[in-house]
């Protein structure tokens, strides 16, 4: 088998992804067939190995490929693969608006926080704690804190340990930084709104390190339905602005 070298630096595990998942429609890479070792595969891309890791993990949680610790990585047969693949071009064919995706994310966050706080490992609580301080750190600089926001929710479905809820929400991935994004640009203007969404993302993460599944999940519903209400009242405040300005006009 053989790979391009990556020469873009952005979303390189993405990349590694691509070309990896290319190769088994293509069928260069079998049902069956061991991959590379990560080191072989870090030289293969002209990439680090960490950024390799990334790609595993994602591919494993995908069904895509299986991880036998001291064996090596085997490329799985087809059908978990073709239904995630399936229902990626269902959500690249729709024109998922901001409302949609967020009660998308509603309900799959909301149980995810619900399993986190019950299922999670002693180091998927310390990367969250990790992932939570930093978050905190950019939030009272009053700073977008775009892949803080993204990687606080995320670690959070990742410690529900439902491999499920993980692959749909990497399917989304880029959709949901475009909507967390144009909310937190938001948000940052204004000190109380800010201080609001840091309140918000210290009851989910209290909850959840507490060990409160219930109160885990309420927090990350009312987390998002305070989103999607300010979103509504902000593009209605906007709708009439725009409407005063054409009856001045006229």
């Amino acid at each position: 088998m053989e790979f391009t070298p990556i020469k873009k630096r952005k979303r390189i595990y993405q990349t590694i992804i691509q070309q990896i998942q290319e190769s088994i429609a293509n069928q260069k890479i079998l049902p069956g067939e061991k991959l590379p070792s990560e080191r072989a595969l870090a030289e293969m891309f002209g990439v680090s190995r960490t950024s390799v890791k990334e790609a595993v993990t994602v591919l494993e949680s995908s069904g895509i490929i299986t991880v036998r610790p001291g064996v090596g990585m085997f490329v799985n047969e087809a059908p978990r693969q073709e239904l995630l693949q399936k229902f990626s071009e269902v959500v690249e064919r729709r024109n998922s608006d901001f409302i949609n995706l967020l009660e998308l994310r509603q309900s799959i966050e909301g149980d995810a926080a619900y399993y986190a706080a019950k299922r999670m490992t002693q180091r998927q609580r310390e990367k969250l704690t990790t992932i939570y301080n930093d978050l905190l750190e950019v939030e009272r600089k009053g700073r977008i804190a775009l892949d803080e926001d993204y990687a606080f929710h995320f670690c959070i479905v990742e410690s529900s340990n439902n491999p499920i809820m993980v692959d749909v929400i990497n399917l989304v991935a880029d959709k949901i930084r475009k909507n967390v994004k144009e909310s937190r640009e938001h948000s940052t203007k204004d000190d109380v709104l800010n201080h609001r969404v840091m309140l918000e993302h210290k009851n989910i993460f209290t909850a959840i390190m507490e060990k409160k599944p219930e109160e885990a999940r309420v927090a990350m519903w009312e987390h998002h339905q305070n989103i999607k209400e300010r979103y509504i009242q902000r593009t209605e405040v906007g709708d009439e602005d725009e409407t005063r300005g054409v009856s001045r006009i006229t």
